[in-house]
C-alpha cells in the first residue's frame, strides 16, 4: 500500500453486465488513467450463469481486470428451507469469501493499492470490516440510493447497513437524496460523505451531424412521427407503465405520435399489455434491448425523453438516473418524476421537467407542453446539452480519485 497509489474497485456489477452502477463503475476505471484496478467476477450472482464476452471485455479495457468465480453467494429463493440446506449454505458462502480475501490479500500485497471500494453495500460489508486490520488502507463505500432505501428481509431494521456503513473512511453517493438518507441513517458520518453526481460520456451521445439514422427510423416506423423515447430497464419504478397510459391521452387527440421504448426487464409483458389495454398498442414501439453500438442512436431517434419514475412502496426508488444526462447529451429535453435522486439529473425548467410520476395527469401535462411548445423544447435541449457537459465522466473519475484518497470536499 502506498499513499495516493491506486484504486481497488470490487464490483459485482460490472461489464459486460448491462445497467446503472455496472456503467458507473466502468466509465469511473476507464477515465481514470490508470489510477483505478477492478475486482469483479466472471459468474452472474442472480443467475449463477457464466458472463457472456468478459474475456473480450477485459482484453480491450485500458485499466487491469481481476476476475473470480464470484464476488457473493448466488440468489436464493426465499421461503423456509430445512436446517441441513441453509448449513450447506452458510459453508458455501463462508469458502466463498475466504476465497475473495485470499485474492484480495494477494492484491494489496503486491500492487499499490492505497484504497479499496466497495460497489455493493449489503454483500460487500464484511470486506470493509475486515479491511479496518490492513493498516493505512482507505476503506469506500458506494452508494447510489435503492440499496439503503428498499426494504429488505435480510437487513430489515437497516442495521446491517448502518454497520456497513459505519465501516468505511468515506462514503460516495450519487444525489443530494442519497446524501441526506445516509446522513439520518449514520448522523455521525455526515463528514465521511462525498457527494459525486454520476457521469455521461458527453461526444458519445452527442447529437449526430447527419440527424438520425435512416434504417432505425424505417425498422421502428418512425418515419414522419413526433417521437417520445424512453430508455431503461423495464421495471416498475421506471414509471413507464404510466408514460404509456399518459401517451395514450395524447394519441387519441394526435395519432401520429410514437413512443419508442428501449430496453428490456421483468416489467416488459405488463407494460405491452397495458399499451394493448389503452388502445396503442401499434403507436408504442418496444425495441427490446439493443446493442451498446446503437444504444446512442436510439436515443437520437426521439424528439422528448421520458421516464417519470416514482418510488415504490417497498422503498425502491431511482438512485439518480444516468438516462437522463445521456438523452441531455443527445439534445433532448427530458421528463422525470420527482422521487428519489432524479432532481439531481433534472433541474425543473433547466434542462427537463420534473413530474409526480404517481400522476398520469401531470405526466401527459408534461408531455403536452413539450409536444406544443417548440420553443420551450429547444430551450430545455440547450440547457440539457451545458448540463451533460458539466458531467464528463472525465471530470467524475478525477473526483472518484481524490475521494478514495479524502481530498475531496464533503
Amino acid at each position: 500500500m502506498m499513499a495516493g497509489g491506486r484504486v481497488l474497485l470490487i464490483a459485482n456489477n460490472f461489464p459486460p453486465v448491462r445497467g446503472g452502477s455496472a456503467l458507473v463503475y466502468s466509465e469511473l476505471a476507464r477515465h481514470a488513467n490508470g489510477m483505478v484496478e477492478v475486482l469483479a467476477p466472471r459468474t452472474h450472482y442472480a443467475d449463477d450463469l457464466p458472463l457472456i464476452g468478459w474475456r473480450e471485455h477485459d482484453r480491450q479495457a485500458p485499466f487491469r481486470v481481476t476476475r473470480l468465480m464470484l464476488l457473493r453467494t448466488p440468489l436464493r429463493q426465499s421461503g423456509d428451507e430445512p436446517p441441513i440446506a441453509r448449513l450447506r449454505f452458510i459453508a458455501y458462502d463462508l469458502a466463498l469469501r475466504l476465497a475473495v480475501l485470499g485474492r484480495l490479500v494477494a492484491i494489496l500485497a503486491t500492487r499499490p493499492i492505497s484504497a479499496v471500494c466497495v460497489g455493493e453495500l449489503m454483500s460487500g460489508a464484511w470486506i470493509l470490516r475486515v479491511l479496518r486490520f490492513w493498516p493505512g488502507l482507505r476503506r469506500v463505500a458506494y452508494v447510489h440510493g435503492e440499496e439503503i432505501t428498499t426494504d429488505d428481509n435480510y437487513d430489515p431494521s437497516g442495521r446491517r447497513r448502518r454497520a456497513a456503513l459505519a465501516a468505511a473512511d468515506v462514503i460516495i453517493v450519487v444525489s443530494r437524496f442519497t446524501f441526506d438518507t445516509v446522513a439520518s441513517m449514520l448522523p455521525g458520518a455526515r463528514d465521511r460523505i462525498r457527494l459525486i453526481e454520476n457521469g455521461v460520456d458527453f461526444d458519445r451521445f452527442a447529437p449526430a451531424p447527419g440527424g438520425p439514422r435512416g434504417d432505425l427510423i424505417e425498422r421502428h416506423g418512425l418515419r414522419g412521427h413526433f417521437v417520445f423515447v424512453s430508455v431503461c430497464r423495464l421495471l416498475e419504478k421506471k414509471g413507464i407503465d404510466n408514460a404509456i397510459r399518459a401517451f395514450a391521452t395524447l394519441h387519441r387527440a394526435d395519432p401520429a405520435l410514437r413512443f419508442l421504448v428501449v430496453g428490456d426487464g421483468p416489467y416488459a409483458g405488463t407494460l405491452a399489455q397495458i399499451a394493448v389495454g389503452e388502445g396503442v398498442g401499434e403507436a408504442v414501439v418496444f425495441a427490446g434491448d439493443v446493442p451498446d453500438a446503437d444504444l446512442a442512436d436510439h436515443y437520437r431517434l426521439g424528439d422528448v425523453f421520458v421516464m417519470p419514475n416514482r418510488a415504490l412502496a417497498s422503498g425502491d426508488t431511482e438512485g439518480f438516473g444516468l438516462v437522463f444526462l445521456e438523452a441531455n447529451a443527445a439534445g433532448l429535453p427530458v421528463i422525470a418524476g420527482r422521487d428519489g435522486g432524479s432532481p439531481a439529473a433534472v433541474r425543473d425548467g433547466e434542462n427537463g421537467l420534473l413530474v409526480d410520476g404517481h400522476s398520469v395527469p401531470a405526466i401527459a401535462a408534461a408531455m403536452r407542453r413539450l409536444r406544443e411548445d417548440a420553443a420551450l423544447r429547444a430551450r430545455l435541449a440547450e440547457g440539457g446539452r451545458a448540463r451533460a457537459s458539466r458531467s464528463d465522466w472525465r471530470l467524475k473519475a478525477a473526483e472518484f480519485i481524490a475521494a478514495c484518497h479524502d481530498g475531496a470536499r464533503p
